[in-house]
């Protein structure tokens, strides 16, 4: 007698166990359910005072690019102009190269017609100073028909030598003007050259800030690629938290959830029903707040509807646990998940059909199996009265 009363009070402390422990896992679901709002707002003004830094940096960066680019377009422009400069000094430097060879071919004709008139020059004051003065005289004097004739004849050959001796100054003068052209083409050849090589100094200065800019435009254009990649990942991110903040705050107040479907796909058989039974594992009368699917490791577990999940870790005998709010106070429980078996985390948006899990036996579980559960303001309800094999 003593020993049934004995085992009636243990069944009692473990139903008060199991009781006091769900009380404790829906108060904890509840704060934390409060907690993870308060966390995901705290997130989301995080998130959006990054956005505000990020597009700050991105106008930052747009900026440099712009001056970049505009300092780049002058570099440009100056170095067409100096190309064309140059250009215009090397085809001017071969004009004068041209000049220059046409003014040695002058040199070498004035050099050579003065060599043949001073050779006829000397050639005549040779003969001339072959005999003196009066002996040329009276040479000529008897071969004159006159005297008048005899003076025409040495005046002529006075003028004549003259005139040789102008002719001789007059060829070493265009010689001398000629050297004197050449000598001035040839300073300006150089001045030439000099400023092609100031020209193609500059050009090559300017090159090489080109190319500075260009490397500079480029990591511009990237750091802002990258930014923007940023900013599209944060706006992104920032809309997600701001409808999740939105779904989980009229969480309570409407229905979302939609038509429930099986949350197995791939398995229809109900190892237990909803409702009082004996535990398999206690050995008790207990109520079943739940159905139990049966499953292999490892099926693909599904949303029931569409909602937010609230809890998503492992409590007590239900081992590795998802609970989704669908508003109006509808919650779906889904226990027992495989290690490593989640596909979602606590304040995702999911869909109904939507893989949440992979079926497992943590927990107080004799097998593989998924034990799902339906509550309408925290009360159990016959899952089947919501969803069908």
């Amino acid at each position: 007698m003593r020993k049934k009363r004995g085992e009636q009070s243990h069944m009692i402390k473990r139903v008060r166990y199991v009781i006091t422990a769900f009380i404790l896992v829906a108060a904890f679901i509840s704060q934390s359910f409060a907690n993870d709002l308060s966390e995901y707002e705290r997130q989301k003004q995080e998130k959006d005072s990054n956005i505000k830094k990020v597009s700050s940096q991105i106008q930052e960066k747009k900026a440099d690019l712009n001056w970049n680019k505009k300092k780049r377009d002058e570099i440009i422009k100056e170095l067409e102009a100096l190309g064309l400069k140059k250009e215009e000094v090397e085809q001017r430097i071969q004009l004068l190269e041209s000049a220059i060879q046409s003014l040695d071919e002058a040199i070498k004709i004035a050099e050579a017609e003065y060599a043949k008139q001073e050779e006829m020059l000397k050639e005549r004051l040779r003969i001339m100073h072959k005999r003196t003065v009066t002996i040329w005289e009276l040479d000529e004097l008897f071969k004159c028909r006159n005297l008048n004739d005899l003076f025409i004849k040495i005046r002529y050959m006075r003028l004549l030598s003259d005139e040789d001796q102008r002719l001789l100054d007059s060829l070493e003068r265009k010689r001398i003007e000629i050297e004197q052209l050449k000598e001035q083409k040839t300073l300006e050849v150089e001045n030439c050259i000099e400023q092609a090589k100031l020209y193609a100094q500059k050009i090559e200065e300017l090159e090489v800030s080109r190319s500075s800019l260009e490397s500079r435009i480029s990591a511009d254009d990237k750091e802002i690629k990258k930014y923007e990649q940023m900013m599209d990942q944060m706006l992104k991110e920032s809309k997600e938290l701001e409808q999740l903040i939105k779904n989980m705050k009229t969480m309570g107040k409407e229905y979302i959830g939609g038509t429930m479907v099986w949350p197995m796909p791939t398995n229809k058989h109900i190892a237990s029903g909803y409702g009082n039974r004996l535990h398999p594992i206690y050995k008790v009368w207990k109520m079943h707040t739940g159905i139990d699917i049966g499953s292999a490791m490892n099926e693909q577990i599904v949303a029931a509807a569409d909602g937010v999940v609230i809890y998503a870790g492992s409590r007590s005998g239900y081992g590795n646990t998802i609970i989704i709010d669908h508003g109006g106070g509808v919650t779906t429980l889904y226990a027992h998940i495989a290690n490593r078996g989640f596909n979602v985390k606590t304040g995702q948006y999911v869909k109904a059909g939507q893989a949440i899990a992979k079926a497992g036996m943590t927990g107080t579980a004799t097998g593989p199996h998924l034990h799902f559960e339906v509550r309408v303001n925290g009360e159990t309800q016959n899952p089947l009265k919501y969803v069908n094999p």
